[in-house]
């Protein structure tokens, strides 16, 4: 088989994302079959011309989008289309996906489920539904915002399909190609996804250890003409950085003086309940507040809310019409007896202490390495030790069986040779084997990298 590029004048971004992306095209196209075995690392470097380490990370990122499943020992395949429904082959520790499942809860869940639609609301629940989802799920999720402590009248409530969905949702109706929106430096993935299909551009804003800098915030904003700010407050994504009340509202003063609308991603809000969201601290005409079922409860309950003002509710109600024409009614009926039942609220409370435990261990694992992260985060930012580099780490504990995210996935439009990893805690089904996996790890980055993975 053979992966073309386009031509260098016709790309834009890091190379490795034009790899990613070739390979995508050449299976949606057909040529490359489910099964079918992929070139080497080495083999397809030397035909692209390319360094070995660009190599790396164009299939570490194929692999993130779940077109491609290496196989220590074989190789790397075509994935079937249908072997995420499965998670990781077994064998494989994943440390890389932020899910944590409600374990305890899963018979609890399935039993809902069944009983979430009694026979008499069958008709109602089948049919189409109001795009911006029916009465009683607004106000269903006007109640799980309200406990984060904003005022969410539910006339200003949208049930999407998942925070994903929500995000795509508002970047749609507050730009237009070409507009530039601002992001985080280290920034969830999606959002790049997001903006590349949306011909939206994105320019980066400064960390520290509480998340965006007011003062780079203030600087983005006065030499460009950005349609919004789009960031994680709590729990940032991939750093862990929790912003301090003062943070937030220095943060909210910047925006209201430069008139910037910000999408608030807070869909792990509910695991620091006393933390006030940012968009407590702006004007109403200027937030757009997201959270979602799928991170607080289960990642198969895509349900979100989006929390935005009174005059872009129509505006965001033909955006869902034109994406999903409604959130799925099934799942937004479970949403809502799950948060007005009580039993939402239990779920997060054991995730808090679940992953608090989880934390504790992680800590004292890890000990001997720079840690980022907060007692309630779902992840942890590591910084490595030279001479290791994230892609290089990241590909041999792939080979070890340990699923992780190096930090070339979160920079924006750029590669970066950052020396870190992002560890998710969540998905181990036990502390056990949590332990087991981050000992693994420990020793894996305590053995020099050879020569060859270092190869830039």
């Amino acid at each position: 088989m053979t992966i073309r590029l386009p031509p260098r004048e016709q790309r834009t971004g890091p190379i490795y994302l034009a790899i990613a992306d070739a390979i995508g095209r050449e299976i949606d196209a057909g040529r490359m079959k489910p099964g079918s075995r992929l070139p080497t690392q080495r083999a397809l470097a030397r035909q692209l011309g390319v360094t070995l380490t660009t190599i790396t990370r164009a299939y570490n990122e194929a692999e993130r989008r779940g077109l491609l499943s290496g196989e220590v020992g074989r190789g790397t395949f075509v994935r079937p289309a249908a072997i995420d429904i499965e998670g990781p082959e077994h064998g494989v520790l994943d440390l890389a996906v932020n899910s944590l499942l409600p374990l305890p809860y899963t018979e609890e869940l399935a039993d809902r489920l069944a009983a979430a639609i009694p026979r008499s609301a069958g008709l109602r629940v089948f049919s189409y539904q109001p795009q911006a989802g029916a009465r009683h799920n607004r106000a269903a999720g006007s109640a799980w915002i309200g406990w984060s402590g904003l005022d969410a009248p539910l006339d200003r409530v949208v049930v999407t399909a998942g925070g994903q969905h929500a995000i795509l949702l508002s970047l749609m109706a507050l730009t237009s190609p070409g507009d530039e929106v601002l992001v985080e430096e280290l920034a969830y993935p999606g959002i790049s996804d997001l903006a590349s299909h949306l011909h939206i551009r994105l320019r980066t804003v400064a960390l520290d250890d509480q998340g965006i800098r007011p003062d780079a915030l203030d600087e983005a904003c006065r030499v460009g003409r950005p349609a919004a700010l789009c960031c994680v407050p709590s729990f940032q994504n991939p750093t862990a950085a929790v912003m301090s009340e003062a943070r937030r509202q220095e943060i909210a003063a910047v925006a209201v003086r430069h008139q910037l609308t910000v999408i608030e991603d807070d869909v792990y809000g509910s695991l620091a309940p006393e933390v006030k969201p940012l968009s407590s601290f702006l004007p109403e005409t200027q937030c757009f507040y997201i959270t979602s079922m799928s991170k607080s409860i289960a990642p198969g309950i895509r349900v979100g809310y989006l929390l935005a003002p009174s005059s872009m509710i129509e505006r965001l109600s033909v955006t869902v019409l034109r994406t999903v024409v409604n959130a799925p009614p099934v799942m937004a009926e479970l949403a809502t007896s799950l948060i007005t039942d009580g039993v939402a609220g239990r779920i997060v409370e054991w995730k808090r202490k679940e992953l608090a435990a989880r934390q504790d261990i992680a800590g004292r694992v890890l000990r001997d390495l720079p840690l980022q992260t907060h007692p309630m985060s779902p992840h942890m930012w590591v910084t490595l030790p030279e001479p290791w580099q994230a892609d290089a780490l990241v590909a041999r504990a792939r080979h070890r069986g340990i699923l992780l995210t190096g930090a070339e996935s979160f920079a924006v439009g750029h590669e970066t040779d950052l020396r870190a990893i992002r560890i998710a805690l969540g998905p181990p089904a036990t502390r056990a084997a949590l332990e087991d996996g981050l000992a693994e790890l420990v020793r894996i980055v305590q053995r020099a990298p050879d020569a060859y993975e270092l190869v830039v």
